[in-house]
């Protein structure tokens, strides 16, 4: 990967910490790798002053996630082949997304239009197996967020994610993300039993509460500055985290949850993110899960034979 820098982009500030090491040749190794896992823990991404947000994390998320520069010449030729090839249902389904991505986000309206999401998603509808599904324009977002002055690294990170990391999250009957969500099920049992017995004496299970959160990893959840956060850790530890990162809001809720005769009015839209409670949160439930079921949370965005192993962890243990 060649991640050649502008020095337009960095003139008139100092560089930080992470953005010196991702300047060196030493990330390619894998122990750079780790080195920048942990500096994005300990330190994050920073934002110097008179930006809105971190100028590099673009070239971040594309070293984390493995994802090459795209030439815009391939990105000019995927275009045209969607103009050409693109069914008209599956733009229809794009464009009734697209107008509704973040509505309510001033910000985000003011980098990205909605012409380059609707470009970029038509570029997914010709090169991912399934076309277009639903969710594809929330997961898009952040980083049409982060990448607005390259909208073919933006696709191409996208592109990366849904094929590689979790493409199960990606297929007609969404069957990673049901996965996902009979994961925050058993984990919340085992976290917080008492707020899990509550939920399930309501009738509230995750396919009802928890479906958006699981689908966009957490980006339906404002504000865009604590989603941009998680993802600097999903993309450096895995974004299986979402999972522990949907139990983790619940947890930071339980009390007005197990005090609400109404619980689905909390939960029918989650409250603001809590980006670093939610971290911190998060890490803490990994020593408390059995080890055979975190295997599970970690493959569950790619691994078909997940549902068949969790559904016999179940059987055996809760």
């Amino acid at each position: 990967m060649n991640f050649a820098r502008n020095d337009e982009v960095i003139k008139g500030r100092k560089k930080d910490n992470i953005e010196q090491f991702i300047g060196s040749s030493q990330f390619f190794l894998e122990n750079g790798l780790s080195q920048l896992r942990y500096m994005i823990l300990i330190e994050g991404l920073t934002i110097p002053e008179g930006y809105d947000q971190c100028p590099y994390r673009c070239y971040v998320w594309s070293i984390l996630s493995r994802t090459s520069t795209f030439p815009t010449k391939n990105y000019v030729q995927l275009l045209t082949e969607s103009e050409n090839n693109l069914s008209t249902e599956i733009l229809s389904k794009i464009k009734n997304d697209t107008f509704r991505t973040l509505m309510n986000d001033q910000k985000f309206h003011q980098k990205v239009n909605e012409e380059f999401l609707i470009r970029i998603l038509s570029c997914i509808g010709i090169t991912n197996k399934v076309g277009y599904v639903q969710g594809l324009n929330v997961l898009l977002a952040p980083i049409a967020y982060c990448c607005h002055k390259s909208e073919p690294q933006a696709f191409a990170i996208l592109h990366t994610i849904i094929t590689y990391h979790i493409p199960l999250y990606i297929t007609p009957n969404l069957e990673g993300v049901h996965t996902g969500l009979s994961l925050v099920d058993t984990v919340l049992k085992i976290i917080d039993p008492v707020l899990s017995d509550y939920l399930d004496s309501k009738f509230l299970k995750p396919e009802i509460y928890a479906f958006p959160s699981v689908l966009t990893l957490s980006a339906c959840t404002p504000p865009l500055k604590s989603v941009l956060k998680l993802w600097d850790f999903l993309f450096a530890y895995g974004f299986h985290m979402n999972i522990l990162f949907v139990v983790a809001q619940l947890i930071i809720n339980r009390s007005a949850i197990l005090e609400s005769e109404q619980p689905m009015k909390i939960l029918r839209n989650f409250p603001n993110l809590e980006e670093n409670e939610i971290i911190k949160l998060s890490l803490s439930f990994i020593p408390e899960l059995p080890k055979s079921l975190y295997e599970l949370i970690a493959r569950h965005g790619f691994d078909k034979s997940v549902p068949k192993k969790l559904k016999a962890y179940i059987a055996e243990t809760l």
